[in-house]
């Protein structure tokens, strides 16, 4: 949150002052009312708030997401899973999160946007998603690595195993029981 200011001067928020709190996490938009309760500024700056009544939310993507940590395999061409998971010097990744179309995968190697890549990986529920591929549609650098949104190709081949581990997965998130 960014500190007030009229002009190039910090303002002070009086304790009672209302306030309107807005934020993005994890792809959601969150918006609550509050109140300020506090502020400090040493050893940094602080806000307090009174507990909001009720906490707005929008998700900001098309689809929902699954967080995940699942190891996989990134290579510009087609691979076997089988033979990349016994080797040594197999180029690893990381898939963070994965949706039906995509996936945020984080990877050691540079790529860059518009890269095909193929990825393969034993998926939690025991099923294989293998040489699916897709296109880098965005590149970011963070404290682990190299961060690259990946849009999955269909033509490539059947993306049925990860659209059964997503749909599963949001199910068990939410509650709702398994369709067969």
């Amino acid at each position: 949150m960014d500190q007030p200011v009229h002009g190039s001067d910090s303002v002070q928020l009086q304790k009672g002052t209302a306030v309107v709190v807005r934020g993005i996490h994890e792809g959601l938009i969150l918006g609550f009312q509050a109140a300020v309760v506090a502020q400090i500024i040493n050893p940094f700056r602080l806000l307090f708030f009174t507990y909001p009544k009720q906490v707005e939310e929008q998700n900001f993507r098309e689809h929902k997401r699954v967080n995940t940590e699942v190891e996989a395999f990134g290579i510009r061409r087609k691979h076997d899973l089988e033979t990349m998971s016994r080797s040594e010097k197999a180029p690893r990744g990381s898939i963070r999160d994965i949706i039906r179309g995509g996936c945020e995968f984080s990877f050691h190697f540079r790529l860059e946007e518009g890269m095909p890549i193929f990825i393969s990986c034993d998926l939690p529920d025991g099923s294989k998603a293998e040489n699916v591929m897709g296109h880098v549609r965005s590149v970011r650098r963070d404290a682990i690595g190299n961060v690259y949104g990946v849009q999955f190709d269909d033509r490539s081949g059947s993306l049925d195993g990860i659209s059964k581990f997503v749909e599963l997965s949001l199910n068990v998130l939410s509650g709702e029981p398994a369709s067969a």
